[in-house]
């Protein structure tokens, strides 16, 4: 079978490896489309990584391809991986409530192959079910790229009335846009990359703002007539961005934060919280019954497709990656089995 490897920084290849085999409760899955999250650009830019072994790739979906004594799921069914970085006890609390995220007692995965494989083995319980409708590559990003915003937006309780100000138009931030607008909330998406603010209109974003051209607190204030944001949603991890979200959301409003990249946030963020009275969160991946509400947004016709704006075969994955990583991209997908 063929896999995507990134044995040196920014150069990605495809080898031919042995395909895994069942056993007891890891099943192989066949995968037909894994999706490229920003969070790669750790092994892209820095690989080898020594604690990082394997094939890349977190975000997919596919067909059980091969099982042995697995009780949950059969041969034929079709999937999303659900994209732990580790193996979950799903004995403790957390896990008791479906909060796999929050796992107290994580193991180290006893498969380290990545999703841009043609097969991957997983344990049986991260196979989560999409409708045989659905087209791969929106299956592969329900748990992640999708799960993630759906779960903060959830959380902070998006309304029909609330503004939403969104920080980062790149995967996590298109989708938090398109889910918002779905439940009928106003978007206002902020990002210095001009080619994804256009995506962001083409999938309706009420106004953006590049943040190099226009003053962003000022903006929003107009917009908003001086009140500012009900919701702030920072999914950059930028810290400028997210001292923006502080910056222009309401008294009284909420804030999420997402993005996962600066160390810390240079602002007197204790000063906002207690004179504007914020309810701040944060908030990564998602649940599994989080996992069916999005199967369910999505069959009433949530169009997340639209974030996918390219496409790959896997003799493409240079390209792929480049093309991601360059900011000439919202969201690409590798599709394992279509050849050049």
């Amino acid at each position: 079978m063929k896999a995507v490897f990134i044995p040196s920084p920014k150069q990605v290849e495809v080898r031919d490896i042995a395909e895994p085999e069942p056993m007891d409760d890891l099943v192989v899955v066949k995968i037909m489309s894994s999706v490229i999250c920003g969070t790669e650009h750790i092994v892209y830019e820095k690989a080898p990584l020594p604690d990082l072994v394997g094939a890349a790739g977190h975000e997919a979906a596919g067909i059980v391809w091969k099982t042995d004594k697995a009780k949950y799921v059969k041969e034929g069914d079709k999937v999303s991986i659900y994209p732990t970085t580790a193996e979950n006890c799903l004995r403790c609390i957390p896990c008791w409530s479906g909060e796999w995220q929050r796992c107290e007692n994580k193991t180290i995965k006893r498969s380290q192959m990545g999703t841009h494989s043609q097969y991957i083995l997983v344990p049986e319980y991260i196979c989560l079910p999409i409708p045989n409708n659905l087209p791969f590559s929106i299956g592969a990003m329900i748990d992640d790229c999708i799960g993630t915003p759906y779960r903060a937006i959830k959380r902070m309780g998006v309304t029909v009335s609330d503004t939403v100000f969104i920080t980062g138009a790149g995967p996590i931030g298109a989708a938090a846009a398109v889910i918002v607008k779905f439940l009928n909330g106003r978007t206002i998406i902020v990002d210095p990359n001009e080619y994804r603010l256009e995506e962001a209109r083409r999938t309706g974003a009420d106004y953006v703002i590049n943040p190099n051209k226009d003053d962003v607190v000022a903006r929003v204030r107009e917009l908003t007539d001086n009140k500012g944001a009900d919701i702030a949603i920072d999914c950059s991890g930028i810290a400028a961005a997210q001292i923006q979200c502080l910056e222009v959301v309401r008294s009284g409003g909420r804030v999420a934060f997402l993005g996962i990249r600066s160390e810390t946030t240079p602002i007197n963020i204790p000063l906002h919280c207690i004179l504007k009275e914020l309810t701040i969160i944060g908030s990564w991946a998602s649940t599994p019954q989080e996992h069916m509400e999005i199967v369910a947004l999505l069959k009433r016709g949530m169009p997340i497709e639209k974030i996918i704006t390219h496409q790959f075969d896997i003799y493409a994955a240079q390209a792929a990656f480049n093309t991601f990583f360059a900011g000439e991209a919202v969201k690409v997908a590798i599709n394992l089995w279509e050849m050049e």
